[in-house]
């Protein structure tokens, strides 16, 4: 039996897995967090951080896997490429290519050279001057996901303690100044093969809690076809500028007008279950397409409708550190499904650092999904133990 490692055990993992049960691997999963769902479906678990690539080689070198696959974060992605450097496995990218998509300032670098739209920038340092950058600004860490470490600032004088914060974040102590782009913000999935696009899906994405990090989407997008193509444009001189491997790349863009910048690039799957947004929009299996390269398959769009079922997904989270005692939507939609993430009595760390559950929401009208999508939020009413949860 052919055996597979997955990189990652939490919820957003599971998917994976079951693409690999379905397949008739043999499943390892590594993962620190001992209670991690994934774990207690593998054939066998190892507890190790998978943070720590030098860990990650050794297991990988002792159990002579035939594939890998890493989970939702950057860190899955970017480990597993520097514990198989001397042992490439197939669907990932070379080490430098790598390091170019997933760190913010190699990113902006090759941006700027390959004459892509993103936003302007400089690194950081105490003694460099940022009055070449309009106001107002976004301080960022370079390796840090889901909006951790970033600071919005008005004015010059507020860098340092923003910098400060962002290294803070950041596990290489790197930080980037940026101009702060007005606009809707939006994601693209493109799943290549021979470095063309073979199938692409875009996303509407809010920010309503936390203000970096999206809790609220929808497919399909309302976006116009100038802007896709303008989109698809600027990713196919990604692809073909790092010649990168068949898979997934996953982007994340600002468009005001008929402008657009590119805001971050990815070659992991995003989180919060969002091939589950597609999937139940589209018909397409979203995680089969993103695990297929890794396992030595090939990407095929198969003949899925066009007629999209109108989809809204929201993270649901919390302001404030609670603790879980209820929850319940009241949303417009005749078909709503939730993923619980906590149980009642159970902590909740404020956005974006915890999820209280993840909710999927079918809507009959687009302009209700249009309308409803994000202010999502709104319509969800968490009762914590230190509230008065009477009815």
């Amino acid at each position: 039996m052919r055996k597979a490692l997955l990189v990652g055990s939490s919820y957003s993992s599971a998917p994976i897995l079951s693409i690999l049960r379905e397949r008739g691997f043999q499943i390892s999963v590594c993962g620190v967090h001992r209670d991690d769902p994934c774990h207690e479906y593998a054939d066998k678990s190892y507890y190790i951080d998978y943070s720590n690539s030098e860990a990650l080689k050794q297991l990988i070198d002792a159990e002579q896997f035939d594939f890998i696959v890493p989970s939702c974060n950057d860190t899955a992605y970017m480990s597993t490429v520097q514990a198989t450097q001397q042992n490439p496995y197939p669907g990932f990218d070379t080490l430098p290519t790598a390091r170019i998509l997933h760190t913010k300032n190699s990113f902006r670098e090759f941006t700027k050279d390959n004459a892509i739209p993103a936003p302007r920038w400089l690194k950081a340092s105490a003694q460099k001057d940022y009055s070449s950058l309009t106001l107002p600004l976004l301080v960022k860490p370079v390796d840090a996901f889901s909006g951790r470490g970033i600071t919005k600032i008005t004015d010059y004088s507020s860098l340092g303690p923003a910098i400060e914060n962002a290294r803070l974040s950041s596990k290489d102590d790197g930080v980037i100044v940026e101009e702060f782009v007005e606009g809707s913000l939006h994601s693209h999935s493109a799943f290549v093969v021979n470095e063309k696009i073979m199938i692409d899906f875009f996303v509407d994405e809010y920010c309503s809690i936390y203000p970096y990090q999206v809790d609220c989407s929808n497919h399909p997008s309302f976006l116009s076809q100038h802007i896709r193509n303008s989109v698809r444009a600027a990713i196919g001189t990604i692809i073909s500028k790092l010649k990168i491997c068949d898979g997934l790349i996953h982007s994340q863009f600002i468009v005001n007008d008929d402008q657009i910048w590119i805001i971050e690039c990815m070659r992991r799957a995003p989180g919060d279950l969002f091939g589950n947004l597609i999937s139940y929009s589209t018909g397409h299996d979203y995680t089969e397409l993103y695990t297929l390269p890794f396992i030595g398959g090939k990407i095929k769009a198969n003949s899925s409708s066009e007629r999209y079922r109108l989809i809204g997904r929201h993270t649901i989270s919390v302001v404030k550190p609670k603790t879980l005692f209820s929850f319940s939507q009241s949303l417009p939609s005749p078909k709503v499904s939730i993923v619980p993430l906590k149980r009642s009595g159970h902590p909740i760390t404020d956005a974006p650092y915890d999820k209280v559950a993840i909710l999927f929401a079918e809507f009959e009208a687009a302009e209700t999904l249009k309308s409803i999508t994000p202010s999502m939020a709104d319509y969800m009413s968490i009762k914590t133990i230190e509230d008065n949860h009477a009815f």
